[in-house]
């Protein structure tokens, strides 16, 4: 038995003046996702968010809770033994997808869960006053299920690499506002830093743990039939397949316009629509850290 993945799918926000923020892009995929697989939300046995940049730089309560009840996912408490939604938050910055993917495959190969999903979505906190925030607003969901007929995702592989933890960061601080006439105010800001050296880096880190997870596996990465790479920064994708010996033709990767996606991007290369042509996928996502997370898929 493995666990497969029923249906992708994303949000994005349009440019006007009244953008939708992480909460209604993360609702917005879990939505289309549900629709593309013909299923509904009271089917859900559990629902992880995997998002890191939420609006207005909410931390609680768990957005998880918050897109199940925006989406009716089983919102009240079940009625004796009956169908709940469990749900909760992991965070793990761009690999986030990927370890909640890992999560609800632990959970379907235990027999707990029948039906999960993963959420992940980013949004400019506060838009003009938030710092180096470049990530486009964009929401994904993939729902998993199992299925004794196919292999599905068969081996995970998490590696962080510490020596490179300042190449990529965000944190908010305090700002005082400077003002003259005005009593002692400020605000929380938002800001995120990325060197120049990260995507050279992350590249190293990822092909490194894309060997080791090959390795483990026993598998010829000239098997590879699709190679689904992000890491936040354009260019990625194509640069470890070259690494890799994964032809280019082989290589699933965002859009142009959401080539520097960030939690949701795996989601975001899912929409190319390969994946059910494929009988070998490699997912590789790396993030700050340089934490890389690495899963192989099987028809």
């Amino acid at each position: 038995m493995g666990t497969i993945i029923e249906a992708s799918a994303t949000a994005t926000a349009h440019h006007r003046p009244f953008a939708p923020g992480a909460l209604k892009l993360a609702d917005a995929a879990a939505r289309l996702c549900l629709e593309r697989a013909d299923r509904t939300a009271d089917e859900l046995d559990l629902l992880v968010n995997a998002g890191v940049y939420h609006d207005k730089i909410m931390n609680e309560p768990a957005l998880a809770s918050l897109i199940q009840e925006d989406i009716g996912a089983n919102p009240g408490h079940p009625p004796g033994a009956g169908h709940g939604t469990f749900s909760f938050d992991v965070s793990n910055g761009a690999c986030g997808l990927l370890t909640g993917i890992h999560v609800v495959d632990g959970m379907l190969a235990s027999g707990t869960i029948e039906l999960g999903m993963v959420v992940a979505s980013d949004m400019d906190p506060e838009p003009g006053v938030s710092e180096g925030f470049n990530f486009p607003a964009v929401g994904g969901a993939v729902l998993l299920s199992a299925d004794d007929s196919r292999a599905g995702f068969t081996a995970f592989q998490f590696a962080t690499f510490p020596e490179f933890a300042d190449l990529f960061q965000s944190y908010v601080d305090w700002h005082e506002d400077a003002r003259r006439g005005l009593a002692r105010h400020g605000r929380n800001i938002l800001t995120v830093e990325i060197a120049e050296s990260y995507a050279a880096r992350a590249l190293e880190c990822a092909e490194s743990t894309a060997r080791e997870l090959a390795a483990a596996q026993a598998l010829d990465l000239g098997e590879v039939d699709l190679l689904i790479a992000t890491a936040s920064v354009p260019g990625f994708a194509d640069g470890l397949a070259r690494r890799l010996g994964v032809s280019a033709e082989r290589v699933a990767s965002p859009s142009d316009g959401l080539a520097d996606a960030h939690t949701a991007a795996l989601a975001v290369a899912l929409e190319s629509g390969r994946l059910a042509a494929s009988r070998t996928v490699l997912f590789v996502s790396a993030g700050a850290g340089i934490t890389v997370a690495a899963a192989l898929y099987r028809a």
